[in-house]
């Protein structure tokens, strides 16, 4: 009913083999790799959230004494009221304002943060109900608070991260340049990708980056012939309308004028001019020096250096979808290269939230509901959802809620 086989750009999938069969499956049983860029080599892409979800679990595991330690605390002390009581004693005495300890779901790197992050709140107030409570035996050194301290500022960088990157309200891949590189951002490009990919991966580094230009010109060339085929219809139609009323004279004097700008642009051609992709990536970094403070950040986190530092705050106000509408007149073609891979979803969540709302409105005890009005429940829903928020009400779903790992209200 859609097409959509004719308007699929890219799917958005987590890092799973089964996945990757999938797609093979597609391409293999449908020709929709004829209608896709580059045969289909952009296609397939991968959840960014997940890929953070499988980097932050790695690193978890090495640190398993000192979050079982925390969550086993969090669990003894909310184990009866007693505790509790004794536990609310600890926090006046010490000072510290008082909340409920929460433990957190182990699959849910998310709500293991949030415990970490609250049991660094309480610190005190623990070491002070470990001499209140003569039961309590779990011990938490001062080497596995500092190691506690230490992860929690490595971790809030992917919590931060992740929220970002799982919107479902607007698009999201735009928001995947403030977190890393890539070439279609006007302040990274190729050069700054070369930068980083030489330090993490200098051996593959000139094939990555070959094999980047390569497929960026490929998928470039596509978009001018498609621009090419579609500015000739409108020529050929223009041409059709004008031969209907019989202007002969006009029609001779137009076909003159298009042989001759068609000679000029030859002419030009073969004087090997820049295309578009050529001009954008030979133009100098726009804000380099704000990039380069935003880097400078970005690496004393990884260094556990000034993890008190909000690395959203550097050039915050730049929006790439509005400087990509600005270079419409000096990039038609490649700002339309753009606009398309900038509504690609950097995670599968938007998608996953929209089959949860579908399984709120097609209950068992509602089951009966025609296509029609399944859809038109969704799109009412989202688009009152959108007026909300436009209004400047905060409206829409959490991406976490606190119920998981303990938490009230």
């Amino acid at each position: 009913m859609w097409n959509l086989d004719k308007r699929a750009f890219c799917l958005v999938l987590d890092n799973a083999s089964s996945n990757d069969a999938c797609i093979k499956e597609l391409f293999a049983s449908t020709s929709i790799k004829d209608d896709l860029p580059v045969q289909g080599k952009l296609f397939h892409q991968r959840c960014g959230c997940h890929i953070l979800n499988l980097i932050v679990q790695d690193g978890l595991d090495t640190l398993d004494d000192e979050i079982n330690g925390v969550r086993n605390t969090m669990k003894y002390i909310r184990h009866s009221q007693a505790r509790m009581e004794k536990f609310k004693l600890a926090c006046s005495q010490v000072n510290v304002p008082y909340k409920q300890p929460a433990w957190d779901v182990p699959t849910r790197w998310n709500s293991t943060f949030l415990m970490l992050e609250l049991a660094l709140e309480l610190k005190q107030a623990i070491c002070r109900y470990a001499s209140l409570d003569k039961r309590y035996s779990i011990k938490i050194s001062d080497f596995q608070w500092e190691a506690v301290h230490a992860l929690v500022a490595e971790l809030k960088v992917f919590y931060g991260a992740t929220l970002k990157l799982s919107g479902t309200k607007y698009p999201t891949l735009n928001l995947f340049f403030t977190e890393f590189s890539t070439v279609l951002d006007p302040r990274c490009k190729i050069a700054v990708v070369e930068y980083y990919m030489k330090e993490l991966c200098p051996e593959t580094c000139d094939l990555f980056i070959n094999n980047l230009r390569n497929c960026m010109k490929e998928m470039f060339d596509e978009y001018v012939e498609a621009n090419a085929d579609g500015a000739s219809n409108q020529n050929q139609d223009r041409l059709s309308k004008s031969q209907k009323t019989g202007a002969s004279t006009t029609n001779i004097i137009s076909n003159t004028r298009a042989g001759l700008k068609d000679f000029i642009k030859e002419k030009k051609n073969s004087d090997g001019p820049k295309s578009e992709l050529d001009e954008y990536l030979g133009d100098a970094l726009i804000s380099l020096f704000k990039f380069l403070q935003f880097s400078v950040i970005f690496i004393l986190f990884l260094m556990n250096i000034g993890s008190d530092l909000d690395q959203a705050s550097v050039d915050e106000e730049f929006d790439i979808l509005t400087w990509w509408k600005m270079k419409v007149p000096k990039y038609p073609v490649l700002s339309r290269l753009a606009r398309d891979i900038l509504a690609v979803p950097i995670s599968t969540v938007a998608s996953e939230s929209a089959f949860s709302t579908s399984g709120r409105v097609l209950s068992p005890v509602r089951n009966s509901l025609s296509d029609e009005s399944i859809e038109a429940l969704l799109c009412a829903q989202d688009w009152l959802r959108a007026s909300i928020t436009e209004n400047g009400e905060h409206f829409g779903e959490t991406l976490w809620t606190n119920e998981g790992c303990g938490y009230e209200g």
